[in-house]
């Protein structure tokens, strides 16, 4: 496969990945290989080969979204403390970028949320890697969320708030709050309420092919709720209003540089098992 455009993802703000996007620019460029900065959400296809995301966690999660129509394969490049998403750091990064140009890309799929609502008088149709989470807008008051799996009332959750997370998101918002770790590349949903005020209201594993809604409950005094996309965009949902979530069409392709090495990274950056 010949490459002609690379697009690449990075935090303008932060000098140390200014440099490195220049730098593997430069490196690219002498390749006769085409690079496209990319800032915001792709509406049309850009007809890239692939994207290189330069940052930590949270410049994956962006890059994921940007892409998400039209599942473009993503390189991570860790210039962050986590990097748990990543799998290239910057002392290999040259090393790794000959051999995807040396080869087919390997890719991981992992599935992504669709997510809808209105708020105010716009709607909101976009996508998340991690999690949506539906919480209150007063911090620090009782949340009570009613929840619907394919349009049939499942239970109304009391506490904090709700957090639905993919298999990727298992290791961030909902492992804090006592989740389940699974295995990245399976197809469902996770459904853990933050802080329930009932002993019973346990953290839950539905199939992808389910669309879950929340809501407000009907009889709660405090009418509007928060929806927060992997903890980096947030809305307010009135009274009345559901979000809806469910598995978006395309799923986020990683590029694999190195074989199987999720277990060793629980073990190293998150202290797994140690």
């Amino acid at each position: 496969m010949e490459y002609k455009t690379v697009g690449i993802v990075f935090n303008e703000s932060k000098a140390k990945a200014k440099e490195y996007a220049q730098a593997i620019t430069k490196w690219l460029l002498k390749k006769n290989i085409k690079v496209k900065k990319i800032t915001g959400h792709l509406k049309q296809n850009p007809k890239i080969n692939f994207i290189i995301s330069l940052g930590g966690d949270g410049t994956m999660l962006r890059a994921s979204r940007i892409a998400s129509d039209f599942a473009i394969p993503i390189m991570g490049v860790n210039l962050g403390t986590l990097g748990f998403l990543t799998d290239t750091d910057t002392d290999e990064v040259y090393k790794s970028l000959e051999h995807v140009l040396a080869k087919d890309i390997r890719c991981q799929e992992r599935i992504m949320l669709d997510i809808e609502f209105l708020s105010g008088k716009k709607v909101i149709k976009t996508t998340a890697l991690n999690d949506c989470v539906v919480r209150s807008v007063y911090d620090g008051r009782l949340a009570s969320i009613d929840a619907f799996i394919n349009g049939n009332f499942l239970c109304s959750y009391k506490g904090d708030g709700i957090v639905v997370s993919t298999p990727t998101g298992s290791t961030a918002y909902s492992l804090a709050i006592s989740g389940p770790i699974v295995y990245p590349t399976l197809s469902l949903f996770i459904i853990n309420p933050i802080s329930p005020h009932t002993l019973t209201h346990r953290p839950m594993i539905v199939s992808s092919a389910n669309i879950l809604e929340f809501a407000c409950s009907k009889n709660s005094k405090k009418h509007d709720l928060v929806v927060s996309i992997d903890g980096q965009e947030n809305y307010t949902l009135k009274k009345g209003l559901k979000v809806k979530i469910k598995m978006h069409s395309k799923p986020a392709k990683f590029i694999k540089i190195h074989k199987e090495r999720y277990f060793q990274t629980l073990k190293t950056k998150l202290n797994w098992g140690v």
